[in-house]
């Protein structure tokens, strides 16, 4: 308890590390994908608090309140109704302990904090998120222009 209680104090609490895809079925998040109708998991992120979790679908956020608590809440976002925008790398200084990889998910911002040493796999998700984020851009370009015609 004390030490769930220190990290916390200390901001080092919500610094996540990315599960390797054969780990994802250990994760409290992969419970609530939709296997059934073919969603699969591209990548995990999870701190002591919580969980995220990219999909072919949807970004799923378990959210923890705290390391001090249990009880949790799960967030989905379809990418059809939440574009992914203003896709932002934030790297680490000297002392720093983390990586943020920041987004716009609709409306709701996102601020993910990952251990540094995982900075490769880091840059593959933000490569991914900001193309994914152009492709939206240009999908609602074409949208647009069909509307107008």
């Amino acid at each position: 308890m004390f030490k769930n209680l220190a990290s916390e104090m200390m901001g080092t609490s919500d610094i996540g590390i990315i599960i390797e895809p054969q780990d994802f079925n250990k994760t409290d998040i992969d419970d609530y994908i939709f296997h059934e109708d073919n969603e699969k998991i591209f990548f995990v992120i999870k701190s002591k608090t919580d969980e995220y979790c990219f999909t072919n679908v949807a970004f799923m956020h378990l959210d923890g309140k705290s390391a001090m608590s249990k009880k949790r809440t799960l967030y989905r976002y379809l990418y059809k109704h939440n574009p992914i925008k203003n896709v932002l790398l934030e790297t680490a200084g000297t002392v720093d302990l983390d990586i943020e990889i920041k987004f716009l998910l609709g409306e709701q911002h996102f601020s993910i904090d990952i251990d540094k040493k995982q900075i490769e796999k880091i840059r593959d998700l933000y490569k991914a998120l900001f193309t994914i984020g152009e492709t939206c851009k240009e999908i609602n370009r074409k949208r647009n222009i069909l509307l107008q015609s």
